[in-house]
């Protein structure tokens, strides 16, 4: 089911709805399911599809990486322009480093995450790896956000802009002039334009800034993947969220070596 464009709005925000309405954006909400999965299903946490074939990955000091976020394709709404139809999207992290692979100098230096995509899948399960034991098997400390495995599911709808996203301060003029006025308007304005949760596409929530402003990626534009904070199971810092961003045209190339990683927390 997809929902409508309409949106509901408090009432002290409705005389901006038309600013508001003109950014919509399709959004593939995620929501979380706390049971075991196969290798190929969507998942947070948990073992990975993985072909026997391909190298795991590694940080550079060749400790392996750990599965984040898996989504099979198939299982996701086709929503949103230039995802893929199909294959396996995986997101990888360091679970042996404290700020767990991100890179504050160069959001895209993939040596402390990766993100891989399986466009082929192997169905035949004897040519995949089956023990992940050796990802946990050490003396030290692995440091990860999602404590438990988590089955997916998705669920298309349609966003307004952010006031987080970098973009905001320029679409939102009027808005942020009103909120510089009133105090209580801006709690009432970022309550509706968060953007917070789990999920593909939309725009993104930060709980500090925008890191696109401050560096080369005004261009990626796209949220390929948002895990917010969630319970006791996900904790990103001190409830933080995590972001992964890519730019259209690396999208619709099914290139994903560019992909900038975020997390943040208060």
């Amino acid at each position: 089911m997809f929902e409508t464009k309409s949106l509901k709005l408090p009432k002290e925000v409705e005389q901006y709805r038309h600013i508001i309405e003109e950014t919509l954006q399709p959004v593939i909400d995620i929501e979380t399911h706390e049971r075991e999965t196969t290798l190929f299903e969507s998942k947070f946490a948990g073992n990975p599809y993985f072909p026997l074939a391909m190298e795991y990955p590694k940080n550079e000091q060749q400790q392996p990486l750990k599965l984040l976020a898996q989504i099979n394709f198939a299982d996701v709404p086709q929503h949103i322009a230039n995802f893929p139809e199909e294959g396996i999207l995986q997101f990888y992290i360091d679970g042996y480093d404290d700020v767990l692979g991100m890179d504050f100098d160069k959001g895209n230096n993939q040596s402390g995450f990766r993100v891989i995509y399986h466009d082929t899948i192997v169905k035949d399960e004897s040519q995949l790896m089956q023990d992940f034991s050796f990802v946990e098997n050490t003396a030290e400390e692995l440091y990860f956000p999602v404590e438990k495995e988590m089955a997916i599911s998705f669920k298309a709808k349609f966003e307004p802009l952010t006031m987080g996203d970098f973009r905001s301060n320029e679409i939102y003029k009027s808005i942020e002039t009103a909120i510089d006025e009133d105090e209580e308007l801006a709690d009432v304005f970022y309550d509706v334009l968060s953007g917070d949760g789990h999920k593909i596409g939309g725009y993104p929530f930060f709980t500090q800034e925008d890191p696109r402003a401050y560096g080369n990626y005004t261009d990626s534009t796209t949220l390929l993947l948002q895990i917010d904070s969630e319970g006791d199971h996900i904790m990103w810092g001190d409830c933080g969220v995590c972001n992964f961003f890519i730019t259209e045209e690396e999208l619709k190339n099914k290139d994903f070596s560019n992909v900038v990683y975020n997390w943040d927390c208060h």
